[in-house]
């Protein structure tokens, strides 16, 4: 397993330097527009936390962009103010400071001319008191590239802007920080297990994927990498610092993901345009899995509800809130099949936005008592605090003061650590602005140790360099400390080196919004909790597996988790921005429940009562694997009709029997009876039949007519007789 994780890992190697985009991110660095002919690449930017006296050296390479060669190119360092708070800092990112201070300058040209598309390599070696680094702050710095164009004047011709950290003497407290990564994607299957919807997780798993990225990553965080020394101008040497602790993250996984990753590491099928065709990510997926099982330990996997469900809206109905409840079963269930590693129960995170209090009473059925939640859940206040204050607050959800115990995540970082910045300005310094954006967050309040929450988008990507850098940087920086999400919910994190300081307590920080804008509809969900209501009805009321049949047991217990799966899967929160997704999962739902129930079949056709009492009798087919108990209810509405219902019916998977019941007609002629089949609750199940029924009562007008003709025949023989007993004896009598 560990060299199947490994080879997964070595084919990113390839990526490490390609940038990713991401979502939603800060603003960039400003960065010399497009008419700026030479592009500055950083490469390596030491010491990442410099002293006082330390060397400090830069090295990266200078591409022409331009269209005409570029001679006399150098390259040297301006630095500018300190900064000294956050707000300081964004505000900075847009309007850059001025860096006046200039130094660490080449010596010498470093290429007699640069051609249009050649690149050379620059190594700027400085110290850090040239720098002006001064007092606690955050600095900036501008690495300059020079030359001229066309044998002209030597003038700027490309920028690298970025920022360097500087505690001077101060020696501040770590702020602890606990990262909560996610691995999550939308759903792509239906009810059944196969053929997936598509085969788009075959490329999002492979280590060129944006699954794949996320994965290494966060596995290249865990190595512990120490920094490599600086080299000064004149060749003196400075020692890199020698705490490089390994930084593990808790992985936010779906498990409808690990779910379709199981499914795909064996042989697979998805559909393609109408057809059924082979699957192409089975090796991807088999690696992925393999690297996943080796990073993930105890308490380090948080499992999200299957499907990653929308849990606001959800909340809001019984049967969603049964949904949920049910989520978070299957989601357990999942992670012991595929991973067989425990997931961490005390802590939630629900999709961005509200969370109601129904949500969060839901959640916590499953074991929650603390939830992961983005500063968009709750009413921000008016004014902003003076420092950035921990994770861990009180929120109100509702009127009553109901308090939800929420770890509040910090967006700015989450949007950083992802590397997204580094199609600007390049991973290295795309780390080092999220390395400079903990800094001046510790500077804020050097004596107060602080907790931090991490958690980037659910299906962000990331640049695999930058952000690997950016996690290793918690394990490798004096200011900063791993702590596990689980610790965080139980305040009780504290740094390894420092178990002295205590957890800052709880902050109130406002209450819960309440509006669901941008979440799933209310008649979206009862489309699909309509679906849910004839998937309860088929299970529970209508299948049937013998207690003493283990086979059919199974078989019925794994139809129920297939189906509300398929519900789980409509009920995701991936649909919020995806309508033609949530259009395909819903219609897919409804199909195949519906294509289930009419594998149950009653046909009637003609039937005769020759009296006034007979039999009506249907067939009922079962074109299901699983054996059913069902009843037969009779009815008729142009004729009265003494309709009886059947006693419960049981017919064995594909297979058909008769059902039958006495019924009396009160009249003659022909007449429509209908038939339909009720469940063991006596809840109709399918659409009634028509069932012809011809009705003659013959027997009893038979008895009748025969009746009054023995009748007729009696009182006439009676009167010949009477008449022969009266009349006078003739002459011939005597």
């Amino acid at each position: 397993m560990r060299r199947t994780a490994a080879r997964h890992l070595l084919g990113v190697l390839v990526l490490l330097a390609v940038a990713v985009p991401a979502a939603a991110a800060p603003t960039p660095p400003p960065a010399p527009g497009p008419e700026a002919p030479l592009q500055v690449m950083v490469t390596s930017l030491t010491p990442r936390a410099p002293k006082a006296h330390d060397a400090f050296q830069v090295t990266g390479r200078i591409t022409n962009l331009g269209g005409t060669p570029i001679t006399r190119i150098s390259v040297r360092l301006r630095s500018g103010p300190r900064v000294i708070s956050r707000g300081e800092l964004h505000l900075a990112d847009r309007d850059r400071p001025e860096t006046s201070r200039v130094l660490g300058s080449t010596t010498k040209p470093l290429t007699d001319a640069l051609a249009p598309g050649q690149s050379t390599t620059f190594d700027i070696r400085s110290d850090v008191d040239a720098l002006g680094l001064a007092s606690l702050g955050v600095y900036p710095v501008d690495i300059e590239a020079r030359g001229a164009v066309a044998d002209g004047a030597l003038e700027s011709l490309g920028l690298a802007p970025t920022w360097v950290p500087y505690f001077a003497d101060a020696n501040p407290k770590p702020t602890r920080v606990a990262v909560v990564w996610p691995l999550v994607d939308r759903p792509h299957q239906g009810t059944a297990p196969t053929p997936l919807l598509d085969d788009t997780l075959a490329t999002s798993l492979s280590p060129s994927g944006r699954l794949g990225r996320l994965l290494a990553a966060a596995r290249y965080a865990e190595d512990r990498r120490c920094d490599g020394p600086a080299t000064r101008a004149d060749g003196r040497v400075t020692p890199a610092a020698t705490r490089c602790d390994a930084a593990p993250v808790t992985y936010a996984v779906d498990p409808d993901l690990l779910g379709a990753a199981r499914l795909m590491s064996l042989p697979y099928q998805v559909r393609k345009d109408g057809k059924t065709v082979d699957g192409t990510g089975s090796g991807a997926a088999k690696d992925w899995l393999a690297s996943l099982k080796n990073g993930v330990t105890q308490g380090r996997l948080l499992a999200l509800p299957f499907a990653d469900p929308d849990v606001t809206p959800l909340a809001a109905t019984p049967g969603g809130r049964e949904d949920l409840a049910r989520a978070a079963t299957l989601a357990t269930r999942e992670v012991n099949e595929t991973l067989g590693t425990p997931a961490l129960t005390t802590v939630a995170w629900p999709p961005v936005g509200p969370v109601s209090g129904p949500a969060a009473d839901a959640l916590a059925q499953a074991g929650a008592r603390a939830f992961v939640v983005d500063p968009s859940a709750y009413v921000q206040p008016d004014s902003e605090p003076d420092r950035t204050p921990s994770a861990s607050a009180d929120l109100r959800t509702d009127s009553t003061g109901t308090k939800l115990h929420g770890l509040v995540a910090d967006s700015y970082l989450s949007d950083l650590v992802t590397g997204n910045l580094a199609q600007q300005v390049g991973s290295r310094l795309a780390e080092q602005r999220f390395l400079a954006e903990t800094a001046i967050i510790a500077a804020e309040a050097p004596a107060i140790p602080r907790t931090l929450v991490i958690a980037p988008e659910r299906r962000t990507d990331v640049n695999v360099t930058a952000a690997a850098g950016a996690l290793r940087d918690l394990g490798r920086l004096p200011w900063l400390c791993p702590v596990s999400i689980a610790a965080v919910a139980d305040n009780s994190e504290r740094c390894v080196d420092r178990p002295q300081d205590d957890p800052a307590p709880p902050t109130s920080r406002g209450e819960l919004r309440a509006d669901t804008t941008g979440m799933l509809s209310r008649t979206y969900l009862s489309q699909v909790g309509a679906d849910r209501e004839l998937i309860t009805q088929l299970t529970e009321a209508v299948l049937y597996a013998p207690s003493d049949d283990s086979r059919l047991q199974g078989a019925l217990a794994d139809l129920k988790t297939r189906l509300r799966q398929g519900v789980a899967r409509a009920e995701s929160s991936a649909w919020r921005t995806n309508p033609d997704g949530a259009h395909l999962a819903a219609t897919t739902l409804s199909r195949d429940v519906r294509g289930l129930r009419q594998r149950v079949v009653v046909r009637g056709g003609r039937a005769l009562l020759t009296s006034s009492k007979g039999t009506l009798q249907v067939s009922i087919e079962n074109g299901l694997e699983l054996p059913i108990r069902v009843k037969v209810r009779f009815s008729s509405k142009t004729a009265t009709l003494s309709a009886a219902e059947t006693g419960l019916v049981e017919v064995a998977g594909k297979s058909a029997v008769s059902a039958s019941v006495r019924a009396e007609a009160q009249r003659s002629g022909q007449f429509v009876v209908f038939a339909v089949v009720v469940d063991r609750n006596g809840k109709p199940f399918r659409d009634e039949i028509e069932v012809i029924v011809r009705s003659t009562r013959y027997a009893r007008l038979a008895l009748a007519v025969t009746g009054v003709g023995a009748g007729v025949l009696f009182v006439a023989a009676g009167v010949r007789i009477v008449r022969r007993a009266v009349r006078k004896p003739g002459p011939t009598d005597a």
